[in-house]
């Protein structure tokens, strides 16, 4: 026996949000906080005139990379909601974003080094916008899937189409088996 598509549709059970479960980021904020910390005690504690240049070089590149990774985890994307009215895209640190239904023209599925989901939209001044968040979001098919779901006239890819045509019919077919 085939296993089921464990997907569901947010029609008719308006709000549903999917996120980030804060205890997968916060161990990665700790960490990229106590290295980027640990830098500055060793740029201001160790490094001294008779320092090589290399190790007064190093303590910088990694607090570089530190500092890059915690803005990153604060920034990207936390939970994605499913409003009545809206979708709305919130974040940590960042301002949240409300795309009325309407108002969504495309979504992409792209791969460039890592998968990505590039949903476009018009925003409330009528400029058009690209909101890229990657693919590795929990239960991202499902939110792909609710999405085309919810916004008849969005453009997508044509794998993104098929992907969604092909779960579209696993769901008819569950929905079909089980009446």
């Amino acid at each position: 026996m085939p296993r089921r598509l464990n997907i569901s549709s947010v029609k008719g059970r308006m709000p549903v949000r999917y996120r980030l479960h804060p205890l997968s980021r916060l161990p990665f904020l700790a960490i990229s906080i106590s290295v980027a910390a640990w830098c500055l005690w060793v740029l201001f504690n160790r490094i001294s005139s008779e320092t090589p240049t290399f190790f007064r070089i190093l303590p910088l590149v990694v607090l570089y990379i530190a500092m890059d990774t915690a803005v990153r985890h604060l920034t990207n994307l936390n939970s994605v909601i499913f409003a009545p009215e809206c979708l709305w895209l919130r974040f940590i640190l960042r301002p949240s974003i409300a795309i009325p239904y309407e108002r969504i023209k495309g979504m992409e599925f792209r791969k460039s080094i890592t998968y990505y989901v590039f949903l476009k939209y018009t925003d409330a001044r009528g400029r058009d916008r690209v909101f890229k968040t990657n693919a590795s979001f929990p239960k991202m098919l499902e939110i792909m899937y609710n999405i085309a779901d919810l916004c008849p006239q969005i453009q997508m890819n044509d794998e993104l189409a098929k992907l969604v045509q092909v779960m579209q019919r696993i769901k008819d077919s569950e929905q079909s088996e089980s009446v």
